[in-house]
């Protein structure tokens, strides 16, 4: 199917059809860039509820680089995958400092900023400037994988560069922006992952998978890794109203507070080990057996999380470094640096109602790693 075809069905299609999304009605560079930021590894209805609400909260670069990092993240928490946040506060800082406040319009000076790979390079180089680089996501990657029966793995460089080729033909003839946005949004609504509906796609006549009837063979993937299960045992100290969280030590968690926790291969290591990270703090577990119990998925490993009581010093002073812990309400837990996991564990032991994590929780964790964005 020549690029001229393929153009003329795609744009009709995208005219009648394109999804109405908050970021669609912008021609602000930062908040297209802020919702390619959320849109990576987080379906679009977890950022569609998310959004409006970031740049409520930080309406230009300027007010998001002058935030202090744990801001940045509290207003992050529950969409996951924290690296996001860290590196949009960080790129922000230094468009700040280097271009002058503004987003730069070159692809190759955004590949220069934290958090900025090839693909979000493009992407905001496309939508937001209008550059005629192909940004390839997963959905624009399977839509031309699919058209043109590009063999080969997906992720791979080959693959890639394959993929590329064709998308650059397209945006050679039409607006840039249009045209990206117009596969993205055909790939999230006709040509799925699973049982793509091939009769309404407007290019499905000119489809290489259809006429040799694979669809569901382009493109290839390669083998998602295992999941492996994890025992967690938490400690829950409360004291006047309050509960106690630590900073987190992981790097995937840097910057968010966390309930005290071990983990092992079985529960009994696991509690063994949150009985040593307990006195550590001046904490003493009570006897008995767990208080609440409750699971959390983190990219490929599922947590088994058991919650067990804790009671704190007497006085509070007895910690052995109190500037190491912080005592929270209930209301200050809810609008806190913590990430799905910490707010899993408040709602099974009765620190936090059922109803908010529904609300603030996205599906983000669940989301399998990807060199490109995940689904929209």
């Amino acid at each position: 199917m020549k690029p001229e075809a393929v153009l003329l069905e795609l744009l009709a299609w995208f005219r009648r059809e394109k999804r109405q999304l908050p970021w669609r009605g912008t021609r602000d560079p930062y908040g297209i860039w802020v919702s390619e930021v959320m849109l990576q590894q987080t379906t679009v209805g977890a950022v569609r509820r998310r959004y409006e609400a970031f740049l409520s909260r930080f309406p230009d670069i300027a007010s998001l680089a002058r935030a202090r990092p744990e801001t940045v993240l509290a207003a992050w928490s529950g969409l996951g995958y924290y690296a996001r946040a860290r590196n949009l506060h960080e790129a922000a800082r230094r468009i700040l400092r280097d271009h002058a406040g503004r987003l730069p319009r070159d692809p190759a000076a955004l590949r220069a900023l934290p958090g900025f790979g090839e693909y979000m390079a493009a992407a905001v180089a496309s939508l937001a400037f209008g550059a005629r680089v192909p940004a390839a996501d997963a959905n624009v990657t399977r839509v031309l994988s699919r058209l043109f029966a590009i063999e080969g793995v997906a992720g791979t460089r080959a693959h890639a560069d394959e993929v590329c080729v064709h998308a650059t033909a397209l945006l050679a003839r039409g607006r840039p922006g249009d045209v990206t946005a117009a596969l993205m949004d055909l790939g999230q609504l006709l040509c799925t992952p699973r049982r793509p509906d091939c009769v309404a796609c407007p290019l499905s006549a000119g489809c290489a998978a259809r006429r040799l009837g694979a669809v569901a063979r382009f493109p290839r993937k390669k083998p998602r890794p295992r999941t492996s299960r994890v025992f967690v045992a938490a400690a829950a100290a409360k004291d006047n109203g309050r509960v106690l969280l630590v900073p987190s030590t992981q790097e995937l968690l840097r910057g968010l507070w966390l309930f005290p926790c071990a983990q092992a291969d079985s529960p009994a290591r696991a509690l063994a080990r949150l009985r040593v990270a307990a006195r550590g703090l001046g904490l003493l577990l009570e006897r008995g057996g767990p208080i609440g119990q409750t699971r959390h998925t983190i990219v490929h490993r599922r947590l088994e999380i058991a919650i067990y009581r804790a009671l704190p010093p007497n006085p509070k002073s007895e910690f052995r470094n109190p500037k190491s812990v912080r005592w929270l309400t209930s209301g200050q837990l809810q609008t806190a640096a913590i990430p799905t996991l910490t707010r899993r564990i408040a709602v099974a032991a009765g620190f936090l109602p059922a109803g908010r994590q529904r609300i603030l929780e996205s599906h983000a964790s669940r989301c399998a790693p990807s060199v490109r964005r995940g689904p929209r």
